[in-house]
This record gives structure tokens, sequence and C-alpha cells, in this order.
């Protein structure tokens, strides 16, 4: 079993929350890694970071709603010409970078109108990771109080503070690596 591989078996106790945050911070590494600094990323990426918070049916629905361009492209939805273009300037295939904003998205869709998807949101999170290929991947102990045992696959819920500090674990960890 490789590094990655014994990466993904410790994901596997972790919440779905907790494994999209994983792969949102090794996308967002992908991104600055590749200087793809545009601002759909960024909204996709703060669109993202508020999953975490919502509570319910009264905010899930509004939030839901209101769908950056990269999650409806990660859902299948045609890119931009403006997402195409950095896509080429950053010598980035459109086939690689839909694989990971399409697992990056899945990890929570294919969960939202059934069951918690444990076995296909952990095939999700793979993706994220080999295609985008960062090191280093982001350090587990601050995603390890959300598990895939608490709410329904969902974890516990997750103060602002919570999910502030998932959002500069890495940070952190880079800080400590340095």
């Amino acid at each position: 079993m490789n590094i990655m591989d014994k990466y993904l078996d410790q994901c596997k106790a972790l919440s779905l929350t907790a494994r999209m945050a994983i792969a949102l911070l090794v996308f967002e590494k992908f991104c600055k890694n590749n200087d793809l600094q545009i601002f759909q990323i960024k909204e996709l990426s703060d669109y993202l970071w508020q999953w975490p918070l919502i509570d319910g049916p009264d905010q899930f629905e509004p939030w839901e709603r209101s769908r950056p361009e990269l999650v409806n492209y990660g859902l299948g939805d045609e890119p931009s010409n403006q997402v195409l273009s950095e896509l080429v300037k950053r010598g980035i295939s459109e086939h690689r970078f839909r694989n990971i904003v399409g697992s990056l998205t899945e990890i929570l869709w294919s969960s939202f109108w059934g069951a918690a998807e444990d076995e296909s949101s952990i095939k999700f999170l793979r993706n994220v990771i080999y295609s985008c290929k960062i090191e280093p991947l982001p350090v587990l102990t601050p995603f390890r109080f959300s598990l895939f045992t608490d709410g329904e696959g969902w974890g516990r819920k997750l103060t602002i503070e919570d999910r502030d500090f998932w959002r500069n674990s890495q940070i952190i960890s880079d800080l400590i690596r340095a």
C-alpha cells in the first residue's frame, strides 16, 4: 500500500463534510501551485466552505440554489470561456480540471438526496488527491472529530471557529513544516 492509499484509508473514518474539506484544501493548493487564481475558483472555495455551517433545510435550500459556476461545471455544465482560457494558459487539460472539480463537487452532491454515500465519497476524494498530485497532503488531525459514524455520515455540526480552523489548517501545516 502506497502513502496516498494509507492516507485515504485513514480518511474512511471521516465524515462527508471532513472529506469535502480535505479535498477542497487539496484543490486550493493545486490551484495555488499552478497559479490558477481566477474569480470562479475563489467563488467555489468560498461557497463550499459555507457547507459545514449549513444547518437544516431553511439554510440548505438557499445555499444549494446559489451554486456558483464551477459547482454546475462539476455537475456536467460546460466551462466558461474564461475558465477554458485560464486552463490553456496554465497548461492544465480541461479533462483533468473537470475530473478534479467534478469529484470535489460529488463528494457532497452524490449524497444530498439520499443516504450518505460512503464508498463513492472516498472514490471522489481519491480522484481529487490523485489528480491534483500535491504534496504534502493536509494533516488529518483537525478533521478527526468529524466522523462518518456521526450525523448519518455528515459528522457533527461545526462552529464557525471549527470551520475556520479547518480552512486554515493547510497554512498552519505548511508553516510547521517550513
